[in-house]
C-alpha cells in the first residue's frame, strides 16, 4: 500500500514530565500544555508502511499533526501576549491616571534647563575671569558676621548699662543700645567702600589688554576715583557717627562715674566703631563677592532643577511605565519559551513514528529519491 495512502494512522506519545516541568516553572498556566498532553494522546495516524532508516519522502509535505502544534505554537505566543498585557494593567492605568501632572512637572523640568544652563555658564565665566584677582578667601562670611555681631552685642552691653544707670526703664535703655550699637557697626561699614575703591585702582587696565572672558566685567578693570568725593564724605560721616556716640557714652559714665570712667567707656565706643571699619575694610572683596554671587546663583538654580527633577508623580509615573514594560517583555519571553516546547512536542512525536514520516528532512532540495517507489 502506498506511504501517502498511510497518512491517516499515527500514534502519538508525549514526554509528560516535561510538559509538566516546562508549566511549574513558568508559573502559569496560560501555556495550555496540559490539554495538548490529553490531546497529543488521543491522536492516532494508521501506519500502512515503514519508512525505514532513511529521510523523510519527498512527496510527504506538512502531516496534520505538525499543522496542528503549528498553530498551537503560534496560540502560546498570543496567549502569553495577552496576559502580559492583563497583568500590566494596573500599573499602566496608574501611569495613565498621573500622565497629566507628570507631563507638567516634565515641560517644568526642561523649561527650567536653560536658566540652569544660563547660571552654570555665567558661574564659569565668572571663575575663569575674575579668579586670578581674587583675595578674600572662600568661606570667611561666617566669621565676617560674627565679628559683627560680636562688636556689637559689645557695643549695647555699655549703652545699655549707662542708660539703666542714669535712670531710664530697662527696656529704654535696651532700645538706646541696640540703636547706637547698630549706628556705630554701620559707621564701620564705609570701609567696604574704601577698600572697594583702592581694589579697583590696583586692577585698573587698558580696556584693550582685557581678556575676552574678562569684557563683560570690563567695569572693574577699567574703574577710576569715580567715586572717591562720595566716599570721602561718608567716611566723614561715619567718623562724625562714631563721635557722636563715644561722647554720648563718655558725658553719661562720667556724669555718674567720673570723667576716667566715662573715657574709658567712649573709647570703647570709639573702637567698636574703628574695628568696624578695620573689619569690613579686610572682608571687603569686590571680585570674590562677585564669584560668590554667582556660585550662589547657580547653587540655587541647581537646587530647583533637582527638586523639579524628583518630583513624585513624574517619578513615579516613570517608575510605572517601567514596570508595565517589564511585565509585557517578560511573558513576551514566556511565550517564546512555551512556542518553542510545544514545537519541541511536535518534533518528538514525529520522532517516535519514523515508519510514517522517516527519521529526519531530506537533504535534497527537490523530491526525495526514493518517493512514491518505497514500500
Amino acid at each position: 500500500m502506498p506511504v501517502r495512502d498511510g497518512l491517516a494512522g499515527l500514534i502519538m506519545s508525549v514526554n509528560k514530565r516535561s510538559l509538566k516541568r516546562l508549566a511549574q516553572s513558568l508559573g502559569v498556566t496560560v501555556d495550555g500544555t496540559a490539554d495538548m498532553e490529553a490531546t497529543a494522546d488521543s491522536i492516532t495516524l494508521h501506519r500502512v508502511d515503514e519508512a525505514g532508516a532513511v529521510a523523510r519522502p519527498g512527496h510527504i509535505g506538512d502531516t496534520w499533526v505538525e499543522m496542528e502544534y503549528d498553530a498551537l505554537r503560534a496560540e502560546q505566543i498570543a496567549l502569553w501576549d495577552a496576559a502580559g498585557r492583563e497583568a500590566s494593567q494596573p500599573a499602566e492605568a496608574e501611569a495613565f491616571g498621573s500622565r497629566l501632572a507628570a507631563d507638567a512637572g516634565e515641560r517644568m523640568t526642561h523649561g527650567h534647563e536653560p536658566i540652569l544652563a544660563q547660571a552654570e555658564k555665567r558661574y564659569i565665566d565668572t571663575v575663569e575671569a575674575l579668579s586670578p584677582y581674587r583675595r578674600r578667601p572662600p568661606k570667611t562670611k561666617v566669621l565676617h558676621y560674627a565679628a559683627k555681631t560680636a562688636l556689637l552685642l559689645g557695643d549695647m552691653v555699655g549703652v545699655t548699662v549707662m542708660g539703666i544707670n542714669i535712670g531710664d526703664y530697662p527696656i529704654l535703655a535696651l532700645l538706646m543700645s541696640i540703636s547706637a550699637a547698630t549706628a556705630a557697626v554701620i559707621a564701620g561699614l564705609v570701609g567696604t567702600e574704601v577698600r572697594d575703591l583702592c581694589m579697583a585702582q590696583r586692577r585698573r587696565r587698558d580696556p584693550g589688554t582685557l581678556t575676552v572672558a574678562q569684557l563683560p566685567f570690563e567695569h572693574l578693570f577699567t574703574g577710576g576715583d569715580g567715586g572717591l568725593k562720595i566716599v570721602k564724605i561718608l567716611c566723614g560721616a561715619s567718623a562724625a557717627v562714631a563721635f557722636v556716640i563715644a561722647a554720648s557714652i563718655f558725658a553719661g559714665r562720667a556724669e555718674l562715674d567720673g570723667a576716667l570712667v566715662g573715657l574709658i567707656y567712649g573709647g570703647i565706643a570709639a573702637a567698636v566703631a574703628t574695628a568696624s571699619f578695620i573689619e569690613s575694610y579686610i572682608y571687603a572683596d569686590e571680585i570674590a563677592d562677585q564669584i560668590d554671587a554667582a556660585s550662589a546663583h547657580y547653587e540655587k538654580e541647581l537646587t530647583r532643577h533637582t527638586r523639579l527633577a524628583g518630583t513624585t508623580v513624574w517619578r513615579e509615573r516613570h517608575q510605572k511605565i517601567a514596570e508595565t514594560e517589564s511585565i509585557v517583555s517578560e511573558h513576551a519571553s514566556r511565550g517564546e519559551a512555551a512556542a518553542h516546547h510545544v514545537a519541541a512536542i511536535k518534533w518528538g512525536i514525529l520522532r517516535k513514528h519514523p515508519g510514517i514520516v522517516g527519521h529526519g528532512r531530506s537533504i535534497h532540495t527537490g523530491p526525495h529519491p526514493g518517493a512514491g517507489s518505497r514500500r
